[in-house]
């Protein structure tokens, strides 16, 4: 038997799962975890609570191990860790909605310029999504932790140090740092940049394909964890990427929208063209790269909504009946265009924007004492779906998209929500499907074992 134990290190919760051969889920375990979120804007969390989530999810599904050749990472991108030799972290793992590093990410934009980032790397360095500006402000603000650091990596380098003793890191996770050859994808790191940076390669991980193995498991961790010492560890990849190869993102564009916490758009490319306004990663698959367009807040704004105006309801009242009533009501409107034309208009930055050097702003506009809730909470989801409508319309100019529309995640399930997505967003065929990080992972086990996808 050749089980693959998928795992799923989130942002806020940990996942793993063992599937047969067939991609088929066998057994299950998952939990959550705090992080930490405090003065100016920072953001990040204790990496040894990944690895006490690992031990536990393996310790429910131990006797469910033993038939486990490959263990496959998806993870949450960055989570920067500054590491000593052994492994052991020397601060928090740095996640991707801090904001300490603006002055770093201002000045290695000026000392490279941004053009020939975009060129090279197809990606411009930014505060909290940009790793190599939290490695910068560590050597600016922490020169004891920068001294005493063997290696810097992600989520990944660190749960592959404590499986296997390699160091490793994958494109997925690194391609929009800005330190990463992203047009090329050839496993070489953008050396310009290190060097404006203050860095040498030999501070990072080596570099590997998500699909190939860092290593088999240490003696010590298999008799601990339950799993054969001949189980092989992928490098494994960014979970946004993951989850979108779960829904079927492998093709020239195709797309997908993930309607989770973050509102997610990636457009799978076969070839990347830098851009101030997204991200681009490369795919855990060969020869294709995607789009990453994030709204921070598109499933957290209904729970900020839900918070501030309709306090009064539980959430299954404001999530199952509330929405679908608000949403379906305008949808029916005979009046409909006037009284779309009438919505105030709303900047869609609850929680700042990942393209911005600057923390931007929510605000609504055009309002007055007439405006109910209702109104303000059709405006919100205008404003959310017109900013997504703005990248797919860029990535329009160069290639051909295709109809379908992938649609996934929880805000997908609201009745009534592709429809005024269908109008704001985009006429696109939207398609609900199942998607999972986690699936996303056994695939890639998937591939190492068989050499091919599905």
């Amino acid at each position: 038997m050749s089980d693959i134990l998928a795992v799923d290190v989130g942002t806020t919760g940990f996942k793993m799962g063992i599937f047969n051969p067939d991609l088929e889920l066998q057994q299950s375990a998952e939990t959550g975890y705090e992080v930490n979120v405090y003065g100016q804007g920072r953001a990040d969390i204790d990496p040894d609570k990944w690895w006490q989530a690992f031990a536990g999810c393996a310790a429910e599904l131990r006797e469910h191990l033993p038939d486990v050749t490959v263990i496959s990472l998806s993870v949450t991108t960055p989570g920067l860790v500054p590491m000593d030799a052994s492994g052991t972290a020397l601060g928090p793992a740095i996640l991707f909605f801090d904001r300490r590093s603006q002055a770093q990410a201002a000045r290695i934009r000026q000392a490279v310029g941004e053009e020939k980032l975009l060129d090279v790397a197809c990606n411009l360095p930014v505060t909290g999504g940009s790793s190599l500006c939290s490695i910068m402000w560590i050597h600016d603000e922490q020169p004891e932790v920068w001294d005493a650091t063997a290696k810097f990596g992600h989520t990944n380098t660190y749960m592959i140090k404590r499986l296997t003793g390699e160091w490793a890191i994958d494109p997925s996770t690194i391609s929009i740092t800005g330190m990463y050859n992203t047009k090329e994808d050839n496993l070489t790191w953008f050396d310009e940049v290190l060097e404006k940076a203050g860095l040498t390669p030999d501070q990072l991980p080596e570099l590997m394909h998500s699909y190939q193995s860092a290593g088999t498991v240490l003696p010590e961790v298999a008799r601990e964890i339950g799993v054969p010492e001949e189980c092989e560890v992928l490098c494994g990849g960014n979970d946004a990427v993951l989850a979108a190869l779960s829904a079927g993102l492998k093709e020239p564009g195709e797309m997908v929208d993930i309607a989770g916490t973050c509102e997610i758009i990636s457009i799978c490319l076969d070839e990347p063209r830098g851009s101030s306004n997204y991200n681009i990663r490369s795919h855990v698959i060969p020869d294709r790269w995607v789009t990453l367009f994030v709204l921070n807040t598109g499933g957290k704004a209904l729970e900020w909504f839900h918070s501030v105006f309709c306090r009064e309801m539980t959430v299954d009242e404001y999530y199952q009946q509330y929405l679908p009533e608000v949403i379906e009501g305008f949808l029916h409107d005979p009046e409909i265009d006037r009284r779309d034309a009438a919505l105030p208009e709303y900047i869609p930055y609850l929680q700042g924007s990942r393209y911005s050097l600057e923390p931007l702003k929510a605000g609504f506009d055009g309002f007055s004492l007439e405006t109910t809730r209702e109104t303000f909470l059709l405006c919100m989801l205008k404003g959310n779906f017109k900013y997504m409508r703005g990248h797919l319309e860029e990535v329009a100019e160069f290639m051909t998209l295709q109809q379908k529309m992938v649609t996934t995640g929880g805000g997908a399930i609201i009745q009534g929500m592709n429809a005024l997505k269908a109008r704001w967003m985009g006429e696109y065929d939207y398609e609900y499907q199942e998607q999972s990080s986690l699936l996303g992972a056994t695939m890639l086990g998937n591939y190492y074992l068989t050499n091919r996808f599905g």
